[in-house]
């Protein structure tokens, strides 16, 4: 039993060093040197072609290709200036423009585009009905409530106080037709 255990335990050395020596050929094949004509097989002298090189002797196909064939890289080597990308051209500033020149927002109002058209007045909050006049429409506020940022502050017998931007205006009813002051 222990004789054929030690058989064993040799064949498997045996056949690890030979897998290990195979692998180790198969990853580093011969080196091909162009120069070898010794590798070129004969032509048949019936077809008149010439010799070709024998197959590569590894799986790179690169090693297929003779040197010979290679002539642009014999008269340009890669590595020299001549081979470079030319260089960018230099960067060109834009030239300035002026942005246009925009016309200054119109002036506030002092008085808001409003005529006043009635009152309502109360123990603590008063009404003021206006018209408008640009878009002739009919506009409520009661005391503290706005229309193009001017605010109803107070409401009298009849007039309205309206304030904007701490400005004030008072805008009246208008006289009764026939009646003087």
């Amino acid at each position: 039993m222990m004789a054929r255990r030690r058989r064993i335990g040799i064949l498997v050395c045996a056949l690890s060093a030979a897998a290990a020596s195979l692998g180790l050929a198969a990853n580093n094949p011969p080196r091909f040197d162009p120069r070898d004509e010794a590798t070129s097989v004969p032509a048949i002298p019936s077809l008149g072609t010439e010799p070709t090189p024998a197959p590569p002797m590894s799986a790179n196909p690169l090693w297929a290709i003779p040197l010979k064939s290679l002539s642009a890289t014999r008269e340009r080597p890669i590595f020299l200036p001549s081979r470079r990308a030319p260089a960018p051209a230099p960067a060109v500033a834009a030239a300035y423009v002026e942005p246009p020149k925009t016309a200054p927002p119109p002036p506030e109002p002092d008085r808001p585009a409003l005529r006043l058209v009635g009152v309502v007045t109360g123990t603590a909050d008063g009404f003021a009905v206006f018209i408008s006049d640009t878009t002739r429409d009919i506009i409520r506020l009661k005391t503290g409530e706005g229309h193009e940022g001017w605010i109803l502050r107070s409401v009298k017998a009849r007039e309205a106080v309206l304030e904007k931007n701490r400005r004030s205006a008072v805008i009246e009813l208008p006289q009764p037709a026939g009646s003087q002051k």
